[in-house]
């Protein structure tokens, strides 16, 4: 009888014996070159002088634990260079033969080792359960026990200058430069797009690193954002309870208006372009939707080469590759304004130092996160927002004592500053009880459209510097206004200014950054003298 096995030269050969062999491993994204611990494709970190301390076998069992320990996935991939940064930093600077309990206290005195202080500590119990020669018993209980100091001062509560959140004039002198620098072609389609989703959205350096083309979509009927219309949805990177590979947190849904939709299309373009040529392929519209939104031509090839010598993966049906899409430091330099490692641009000058404005990542997000909760957001829409999974993270952003000082002085300016910036002159019937009636350059007049409406009289005999007439007459202990001229005009007038004034800057506005306006002062005055007026007018039966 003929069997369903097809036998080779040797009866051991035959593939069904080999159903239950050992299954080869995946290539691992961290490897270790020598001494230099690598993650494939994102960064390294080299370790011969800090291995240096620790004999042949400690050094061996180290390496090959913190491979183990990576692999595990207990934390994300961008924690584990700082993890393995900071141990190099602590045995670097430690003159010492052994990790034991002098070695401990030399390196919880490094700042970057306690702030990854948890997974370090996790590191060194996972390595001694494997190695009990790894570190000291008192060493390990050492680390157990050494609590991590709270209550560090957030760079969003900060006075300085050049660390706490941006004032409204350096946000908007900040975006103004941004889109001048792209229209002047000294900033590239990917850095503004870079640079505006951050001011926007104040998302992570890591997720607009991960973000892929088919993110930024018109959202159907049934789509799982709940949205309508241009939508973007982030991919989350802090996500507590999820996985920790790439893209592998839930996604944070935002709407798009129309100017940064129209710069992606662009973005888009200029992305397919770049994929086409450098790597001599024609992309299909399904392939366009797995490539990121932000790389470069450097990256391409280097992805090429990794994919294929490392993971041994064909390039070519691996476009969604995480290898493809720019490192998260590379965003970081972006939006620093220092794209290339090195500033080509300066940032505008803040107001508040005279020198240029520092720009990073967490100075844009802790802005937006202000701007917001400054606009009366609630915490619970502003933590859905900035993708925190707890509303505690949020109490740094509402406490803004200058922000409360402004709604107090708010609230009792009603009644306080008609005292102090009320309108202090003498109503008048008519011309004829005007201090200089007679002479016909008292006469104070306000031009609407082709028109010179008079608003009343100038009591004062000797010179008088104003010269933007009427407008400061209404707070002057001299002026004489006539209880039926058209002050609500001017009133009219005063808001519309002041409103240009608080709209961001555009072409043809009358707001000028250099020489800003408050004409609040005046509008109060023109308004106090409006009341008066028509109090007088019920009082003469005219109202």
């Amino acid at each position: 009888m003929q069997t369903n096995l097809e036998l080779s030269k040797s009866p051991n050969d035959v593939p069904e014996l080999q159903r239950t062999k050992c299954p080869e491993l995946p290539p691992s994204d961290y490897i270790w070159d020598q001494d230099t611990f690598r993650h494939i494709g994102q960064g390294s970190v080299k370790m011969a002088k800090a291995l240096s301390v620790l004999n042949f076998e400690t050094k061996e069992s180290f390496k090959k634990s913190m491979l183990e320990f990576s692999a595990k996935g207990d934390y994300a991939p961008s924690m584990i260079l700082p993890i393995v940064s900071a141990i190099n930093k602590s045995l670097k600077g430690a003159e010492v033969s052994s990790l034991d309990t002098a070695w401990v206290a030399l390196a919880i005195k490094i700042p970057s080792f306690m702030t990854a202080f948890g997974a370090i500590k996790n590191f060194f119990i996972f390595w001694k359960a494997r190695d009990p020669m790894a570190i000291s018993e008192d060493a390990l209980q050492l680390l157990s026990i050494v609590k991590v100091r709270l209550g560090r001062r957030f760079n969003v509560l900060s006075d300085d200058p050049e660390k706490s959140w941006l004032t409204d004039e350096e946000y908007e002198a900040l975006l103004a430069s941004v889109w001048r620098n792209y229209q002047n072609d000294l900033f590239s389609t990917s850095d503004t797009l870079m640079l505006l989703l951050s001011m926007q959205y104040a998302r992570r350096p890591l997720q607009l690193a991960h973000l892929k083309i088919s993110d930024f979509r018109i959202a159907a009927p049934d789509d799982s954002s709940g949205l309508s219309g241009m939508v973007v949805s982030f991919p989350g990177v802090k996500d507590l309870s999820a996985e920790t590979g790439f893209r592998s947190s839930k996604f944070e849904h935002h709407p798009v208006p129309d100017h940064i939709w129209k710069l992606f299309e662009i973005q888009r373009e200029e992305i397919r372009t770049l994929f086409e040529l450098k790597l001599c392929i024609c992309l299909s519209d399904s392939e366009i939707e797995m490539l990121p939104v932000f790389t470069t031509s450097d990256r391409l090839t280097g992805a090429v080469s990794k994919l294929t010598e490392h993971y041994r993966f064909d390039w070519r049906t691996n476009l969604d590759h995480q290898q493809f899409h720019m490192k998260s430091a590379g965003v970081s330099q972006v939006l620093s304004w220092r794209p290339t490692g090195r500033r080509k641009t300066v940032p505008p000058f803040s107001h508040r130092t005279g020198l240029p404005i520092v720009v990073n990542a967490t100075r844009l997000r802790h802005t937006r996160a202000r701007q917001l909760a400054r606009k009366g957001v609630a915490r619970h829409v502003l933590s859905h927002w900035m993708g925190h999974t707890h509303e505690r993270s949020l109490l740094q952003y509402y406490n803004d004592p200058a922000e409360d000082a402004r709604k107090l002085d708010e609230a009792i300016a009603p009644a306080l500053m008609p005292l102090a910036m009320a309108f202090a002159g003498n109503l008048i019937d008519n011309e004829d009880q005007a201090s200089r009636h007679n002479d016909p350059i008292s006469r104070l007049e306000f031009a609407k459209g082709s028109e010179l409406k008079n608003v009343g009289n100038c009591g004062k005999q000797s010179f008088c510097s104003t010269t933007s007439i009427p407008i400061p007459c209404y707070r002057c202990r001299y002026f004489e206004p006539l209880v039926t001229s058209p002050h609500e005009e001017v009133l009219e007038a005063l808001l519309i200014r002041q409103e240009e004034e608080s709209r961001a800057l555009h072409i043809g506005g009358a707001r000028n950054l250099l020489i800003p306006i408050d004409l609040s002062a005046d509008i109060l005055a023109v308004q106090n003298c409006i009341d008066r007026c028509n109090t007088r007018k019920i009082e003469l039966g005219i109202a």
